[in-house]
């Protein structure tokens, strides 16, 4: 192929697009979303010395914008990101070094392993803004303070027959089945008891929350089939809901939930 032949292809394109410059707006939900470390290397993409910032990062094109003829050839068949090569599905923000060997050494492999990373902060993105519109009760933190001083007595005092899960879960899904399961059985009881006792109390109705976080995982459920991911973004959200400062309280709240009140479905066999 020669350049011109390619000049020819990238001009029928309609995806790819002229370059344009992100604003600093962009740049910021760039960063943000990466959490402001190179998602292939982990680097620091802004380095802070006293008052001042230096910029270890480019945006960077996961499919070129103008391909070489070896970028071209190579990612004949790949998949693309976004309407056009200038969406911000197309973009990442990455470190210098990474973004040179993307650039001038492209395989097939690396283009994929960026455009899974982006595919993923793409769908805990997509989650989180599902989960946004949630309310949540005041008084559920206070269950969520009382897990955090609970005493192995009180949970042996207290009667439960268990409920297993398996029916919620694949056989590849092992690892977020049993810590779901763990908090189960050791916890269900309490926040049961918990919940039951703000119940009716400062307009809290448990049953109208039940629904909340039901439909919130309904929401979530259309934009991933990942029960990991949403599990610990429905942990994330209560933990900001609450202010509270424990991530493993928030996530026996969410497990007694899933228990509860049918999030996660049933497989179907």
């Amino acid at each position: 192929m020669t350049q011109e032949e390619l000049n020819k292809i990238i001009e029928k394109d309609s995806y790819l697009k002229e370059r344009e410059n992100p604003s600093s707006h962009d740049v910021a939900l760039y960063l943000g979303e990466v959490n402001h470390h190179c998602p292939l290397c982990g680097k620091a993409l802004i380095y802070r010395e006293q008052k001042k910032k230096n910029r270890l990062f480019q945006i960077a094109h996961i499919y070129p914008n103008r391909p070489t003829i070896a970028q071209y050839e190579t990612l004949k068949d790949v998949e693309r990101l976004g309407g056009n090569s200038e969406s911000f599905e197309n973009k990442i923000a990455i470190c210098l070094d990474c973004h040179s060997t993307q650039d001038y050494h492209t395989t097939v492999e690396d283009y994929n392993h960026l455009l899974d990373i982006k595919k993923r902060l793409l769908t805990e993105s997509a989650l989180n803004n599902a989960i946004r519109s949630l309310d949540v009760e005041r008084d559920v933190s206070i269950v969520i303070s009382r897990l955090t001083n609970i005493s192995e007595m009180e949970l042996a005092d207290l009667n439960y027959e268990p409920v297993y899960l398996t029916n919620k879960f694949e056989n590849s899904e092992l690892l977020i089945k049993t810590r779901i399961e763990s908090y189960v059985h050791i916890y269900f009881p309490y926040v049961r008891d918990c919940l039951k006792e703000i119940d009716g109390k400062n307009g809290f109705n448990q049953q109208v929350l039940a629904g909340q976080i039901r439909n919130c995982y309904l929401k979530m459920r259309d934009r991933s089939s990942n029960k990991s991911m949403i599990f610990y973004q429905m942990a994330d959200w209560l933990k900001n809901k609450t202010q509270s400062t424990s991530r493993e309280a928030c996530e026996i709240v969410i497990a007694f939930f899933v228990q509860n009140c049918e999030v996660f479905d049933e497989i179907t066999k």
